[in-house]
């Protein structure tokens, strides 16, 4: 490499640390070079493409601050330490405590997973799994699967038995909230806000604190 290469090299790392992210076009300006010449340089540097913007944004990796998540957002623009969105993806399930749905990944990466998971036939290392109306992405290294599932889904209690203090907590501010609920009815709200609690044991927690539910549901 010539020096004149060299120093057009150097103005174009000089940019990057300026403005963070830079476009093709931009990067065939200050090379003075076509855009094939742009995309070799660009992988000589292992520089990261964004994610989203259709992938028109790069930068060079002494560039971003990544979050614990490996995601780096400039603006509007989202790069990952893992390179593209579904490497992306395929480590934060992996390497998550219980698995994660679409809504825990868009929490994440700032983009609408059912907008861009059809792409994606395969994802290696991943298992895929339907609950309910979630699709949840669990590890698929066996002992992994196995706790994230445990986390994911707790046993649940017992028909009959008092529930943990815990969810005791939560049933009776439940309780405050909707006094008039019958006992099916918090069952109903509870377990749509994704608690495992079963109508037995809210009868089981009223028993305990003589709670009269009878009483509560006929008041107007």
């Amino acid at each position: 490499m010539n020096i004149r290469n060299i120093a057009l090299d150097q103005q174009a790392i000089n940019t990057f640390a300026l403005k963070k992210v830079l476009t093709v076009t931009e990067l065939s300006k200050i090379l003075q070079c076509s855009q094939i010449t742009v995309h070799r340089r660009l992988k000589e540097w292992d520089a990261l493409t964004s994610y989203n913007k259709n992938g028109r944004y790069y930068t060079i990796r002494s560039i971003p601050a990544f979050d614990k998540n490996g995601i780096w957002q400039y603006q509007d623009i989202y790069f990952s330490r893992y390179g593209t969105l579904k490497n992306t993806v395929v480590a934060l399930a992996s390497k998550s405590r219980k698995g994660m749905n679409h809504a825990e990944l868009q929490e994440i990466i700032g983009l609408n997973p059912k907008c861009f998971m059809a792409r994606f036939k395969e994802l290696p290392g991943i298992k895929k799994e339907r609950y309910k109306n979630y699709i949840i992405y669990f590890s698929g290294n066996s002992e992994k699967y196995e706790a994230q599932k445990r986390k994911r889904f707790p046993p649940e209690p017992a028909s009959g038995e008092l529930p943990p203090d815990a969810q005791a907590i939560i049933i009776l501010v439940e309780l405050i909230h909707h006094p008039h609920m019958s006992i099916d009815e918090l069952t109903a709200q509870l377990q749509g806000k994704g608690h495992t609690i079963e109508a037995g044991n809210i009868a089981a927690l009223f028993k305990k604190h003589r709670i009269d539910k009878k009483k509560q549901n006929t008041r107007s």
